[in-house]
């Protein structure tokens, strides 16, 4: 083929808009080095011989905006001593899909960097019979290429250089990205440059590692030489092992997916890399010695977790074979491959239609690598050994350990991290199933005469809704709530080092913080189940002055400058700052409700405190804002020491209680005093630490009685 200088090289048969249409842009930002990189490559591989002696250099051009004070994208060079353009290498440039290049090319490589670029000038010295020639041609996409002249090459001039040229090999501008959005990524580091074409061509490298060029990477910033690195022979990391596995071919038959007798044999080259340059651990397919990079095509690594290392060393799988050559589509480094879905999707009624399905890869290449990877082997080994431990010892439902990654470096508290979050996200997609059952009894009619049989069939029909290991949970928080029940019994035996450490007694704190911790505003993360199960689902505090309570971050009482003189006078009466008292629990269960809780020593006598709750009750009821409205008060009085007689000798309106050792009194007046505001009620408990802890207990007993039976289902 004869071409004139000057000219667009216009082929017959090729319509070049068309083309462009079809052949998408890469999602890959570096795509235009990444091929104009391999292309660089392979004109040296072409030369064969000695390759140490030939170059390829990578040349990055930032340049200043001084509009905005900082670096901005100006253009990107590739210069390589390859062969160089020649008639037959030039002609094989312009025929759309031409292969004979050789490397399993497609001849579509080139459109990429258009589709990234306005321009790629190409400036080339190659030799043939007459000697060294020079050709110079641009590539472009622009509507004077591709739509005026369907072509995408100009061909400006074609030359024979003096005898002193010696060296064949091209350069390869790159200038003005076309989107603004690709800048960006395209003012990188180079390091970042140099590491990603390493990885991407790491195949290749590790391949001809004896025998690379000399490989380049220099930043240039407005014009300046700032900073050069190289590839050397340490950058390229040694293939550990290679091992092969096939997997067979799949068909559709009677719309199921078969397996078929034939098989594609596909081999896995092993690296250990630092876990400092390689991020995370993979198993990456790969298309005529590059690593192909595609969302679709993860293969992802099922027996070490992503973040895994082993001495410092992370793995890196790297899949070959022809097969996988042979499924690469026009866009480099786009394979052909289906999933099961797609497969079964678009093959229809195509008898005897054979593919690789990419999740019969997935398994087979990871199946192969833990059989043939002995160092894995043996801390997957060990890995297994400590969940076992944990399973048995914490009842780990193997149901969840299979839906979490445990990585290999993974310490026992992030393992059961792991499966607790897991079952947590089970339990909130039961809750549906659960609820349904749930609305079932509201169809049920007590008066019925199968009334019985009903409910138990609802009851039998929740319960199997909730799966064994949701029980298990269910028992180990139960199983919490006894550890907690006798941490409070050696409180109150005296048992705890701290105890008796000749420093003065905190029995009064270590109960008040193992119920509700002191300045907490979170009763669902207290225990004070142990008084009352509802009591965890309310707002409240403990040990906050009275002035700072809130309610949803309202504060409830009345701030100071909205007191009248005689509300103020009796707020700071007696030389008392109350507002600033302090009860131990404060509860708000609802509109107007107020529970308050106080704690004794258990050396105190109780009966010493009864005013304290209704001086409390009355401040609430008197100071509070006018909507909270507080006039309904339940209060608590806890400690050891209660004697029945001394009680009811200061107020005998309190009655013993007919089960369990503790008193009462239903109803008291609470003094409504200031802004017209009417009498509260308040009803009162006083009762014993021992015996707080057998209400629970009991409770407590009655639950793990009903969790350990056998479900019959």
């Amino acid at each position: 083929m004869k071409f004139e200088d000057g000219t667009y090289t216009d082929l017959p048969g090729v319509y070049y808009p068309r083309i462009l249409a079809d052949i998408k842009k890469s999602s890959e930002r570096l795509q235009p080095i990444y091929e104009a990189f391999t292309n660089s490559l392979e004109s040296i591989y072409q030369k064969g011989g000695n390759r140490k002696k030939d170059l390829i250099t990578v040349k990055h051009y930032l340049k200043n905006n001084l509009l905005v004070e900082q670096l901005e994208f100006d253009k990107i060079e590739i210069i390589d001593t390859g062969v160089g353009f020649d008639d037959k290498e030039f002609e094989r440039f312009n025929l759309f899909k031409d292969s004979r290049k050789g490397f399993k090319n497609k001849g579509t490589g080139r459109i990429q960097l258009i589709h990234f670029f306005e321009t790629g000038n190409y400036s080339s010295i190659f030799k043939d019979d007459d000697g060294f020639k020079k050709r110079k041609f641009t590539i472009s996409k622009s509507r004077h290429y591709s739509q005026k002249n369907n072509t995408i090459t100009y061909l400006e001039s074609t030359h024979k250089l003096n005898g002193k040229v010696k060296t064949t090999g091209t350069s390869l501008l790159l200038s003005n990205l076309l989107e603004d959005e690709d800048k960006k990524h395209y003012n990188f580091d180079l390091d970042y440059l140099k590491r990603n074409v390493i990885f991407h061509c790491l195949m290749n490298f590790c391949l001809n590692r004896d025998n690379l060029p000399k490989i380049a990477f220099e930043r240039y910033i407005d014009g300046d030489l700032v900073q050069s690195l190289e590839i050397t022979r340490d950058d390229i990391p040694i293939n550990e092992q290679t091992f092969n596995f096939k997997v067979n071919y799949s068909l559709l038959s009677e719309n199921k997916i078969k397996k078929a007798d034939d098989s594609e044999t596909f081999k896995v080259t092993s690296f250990k890399i630092s876990k400092d340059s390689l991020h995370k651990n993979g198993v990456k397919l790969t298309s005529k010695n590059e690593i192909v990079e595609s969302n679709n095509l993860d293969i992802g690594l099922t027996s070490i977790s992503d973040k895994d290392s082993i001495d410092g060393k992370r793995f890196l799988f790297l899949v070959s074979a022809d097969y996988l050559d042979s499924r690469d589509s026009d866009v480099r480094g786009k394979l052909k491959i289906p999933s099961r879905k797609d497969f079964k999707k678009y093959v229809g009624s195509i008898i005897n239609h054979k593919e690789i399905i990419i999740e019969d890869i997935r398994k087979e290449v990871n199946h192969s690598i833990l059989s043939n990877c002995k160092e894995i082997q043996e801390k997957v080994k060990d890995r297994d050994d400590r969940i076992e431990e944990l399973k048995s010892m914490f009842l780990l439902s193997d149901d969840f350990l299979q839906r979490i990654s445990v990585s290999l470096n993974d310490s026992e508290h992030s393992i059961l991290e792991k499966v607790y979050i897991e079952e947590s996200k089970q339990v909130a997609k039961l809750d549906t199933k659960i609820k349904y059952q749930f609305g079932q009894l509201n169809d049920l009619d007590p008066s019925s005469k199968n009334y019985e049989k009903e409910f138990n069939e609802v009851v039998n029909e929740l319960v199997k809704e909730i799966p064994l290991q949701n029980r298990k949970e269910l028992t180990r928080y139960v199983a919490r709530r006894k550890i907690v029940l006798e941490l409070f019994n050696m409180i109150l035996n005296r048992k705890l080092k701290v105890q008796n450490n000749g420093i003065r007694k905190k029995d009064e704190a270590l109960i008040h913080n193992l119920i509700f911790k002191q300045q907490s505003d979170k009763p669902d993360a207290s225990d004070l189940w142990l008084l009352d199960e509802d009591f965890i689902l309310f707002d409240g505090s403990s040990e906050r002055r009275l002035m700072d309570l809130e309610i949803k971050g309202i504060k409830i009482f009345k701030e100071k400058k909205e007191l009248s003189e005689e509300e103020l006078s009796h707020v700071d009466s007696l030389n008392e700052k109350r507002y600033r008292k302090r009860p131990d629990i404060l509860l708000f269960p609802d509109e107007g409700k107020c529970i308050i809780i106080e704690f004794k020593a258990p050396d105190v006598d109780v009966s010493d405190y009864i005013i304290q709750i209704q001086n409390y009750s009355t401040l609430i009821r008197n100071f509070s804002k006018d909507e909270f409205e507080f006039d309904t008060f339940y209060g608590y009085l806890i400690g050891e020491k209660i004697s029945a007689f001394n009680v009811r000798s200061k107020d005998p309106d309190f009655k013993q209680g007919h089960k369990f050792d503790y008193l009462f009194r239903p109803l008291k007046n609470v003094a409504g005093s200031f802004s017209k505001r009417r009498d509260g009620a308040l009803y009162m408990e006083i009762m014993k630490y021992s015996t707080l802890y057998e209400r629970a207990k009991n409770r407590n007993d009655i639950f793990i009685k009903k969790l350990t039976q056998k479900f019959n289902n």
